[in-house]
C-alpha cells in the first residue's frame, strides 16, 4: 500500500498543490493581497459565513500565531485536528459530517448575532 502512495501521480500532485498553497499562504497575507477569493456570502449579505477569516487564520497559524488564528476563525482552527484525522483514516461516518455541518451552522449564526462579536474575523 505504501508503494501506491509513493508512486501515485494523483497523490504526488495533491501533495504538490497542498505545498504550493501553504507556501502561498505563508508568504502572502490574505489581508493584504487581493488575489485570494472573496466571500460572496459576506459581500452580498453583510453576514459572516463559517469560513470567513479562514485563510487569514491559516496564514497566522503558519506563522505560529495561534491566538491570532483563533481570533480570526475559531472553527477552522478547531477543525484542523479532525481534518488531519479524516485524511489519515481516509473515511468518515455520515453522522459526523452532519454533526460538523450542524456545528458550522450554529457557529455562523452565533458569530452574526449580538454577543457573538468575539467570533467575528
Amino acid at each position: 500500500m505504501r508503494e501506491f502512495f509513493q508512486k501515485s501521480p494523483v497523490f504526488i500532485a495533491g501533495l504538490a498543490i497542498a505545498g504550493l498553497s501553504a507556501l502561498t499562504l505563508f508568504l502572502f497575507d490574505p489581508a493584504h493581497y487581493p488575489f485570494y477569493p472573496t466571500c460572496y456570502f459576506h459581500l452580498l449579505t453583510g453576514f459572516y459565513c463559517p469560513g470567513c477569516g479562514g485563510l487569514r487564520a491559516i496564514h497566522q497559524l503558519l506563522h505560529g500565531n495561534l491566538a491570532a488564528a483563533a481570533r480570526l476563525n475559531l472553527l477552522v482552527i478547531l477543525s484542523l485536528p479532525a481534518a488531519v484525522l479524516v485524511w489519515r483514516v481516509r473515511s468518515i461516518r455520515v453522522l459526523w459530517m452532519w454533526v460538523f455541518l450542524a456545528f458550522s451552522a450554529v457557529f455562523a449564526v452565533v458569530r452574526n448575532i449580538p454577543g457573538g462579536e468575539w467570533l467575528r474575523p
